[in-house]
């Protein structure tokens, strides 16, 4: 069995966490439905990725008012994309970081301005 935070996120997850992402406080389930453009899930469809994300340790909640529940992330979307990033790398490009990078170069239209930022991460000896 998985680790609670050995779990990716499905599309639909995915939404669900960037919307708590971006909102940077807790939020009950109708707020995180208005942040979903039209035509917006159902209340109780994104309630039920809540309940899933909760299991999968990605989200928590507390008690607001009445019977209302907040919810947060536990996972940052920095820590969640370097951890996908380092499985795609470790699984597709056998660890290798240049591998990686190669991948990309090769497959993507860089512009010159692309290019020259890419160049400015790279630290000189």
């Amino acid at each position: 069995m998985k680790k609670k935070s050995e779990y990716t996120l499905t599309k639909s997850e995915m939404q669900v966490m960037n919307a708590l992402w971006s909102a940077g406080k807790a939020l009950d389930v109708h707020e995180v439905v208005s942040r979903y453009d039209e035509p917006r899930p159902a209340y109780t469809t994104v309630s039920t990725f809540l309940k899933i994300l909760t299991t999968k340790g990605f989200v928590d909640y507390k008690k607001g008012a009445g019977k209302q529940y907040l919810y947060f992330p536990l996972v940052s979307r920095a820590q969640y994309t370097s951890r996908v990033m380092k499985e795609v790398k470790d699984s597709f490009f056998g660890g290798s970081a240049s591998k990686f990078v190669q991948f990309f170069v090769e497959n993507e239209s860089l512009s010159e301005a692309d290019i020259k930022e890419l160049l400015s991460l790279i630290p000189n000896p």
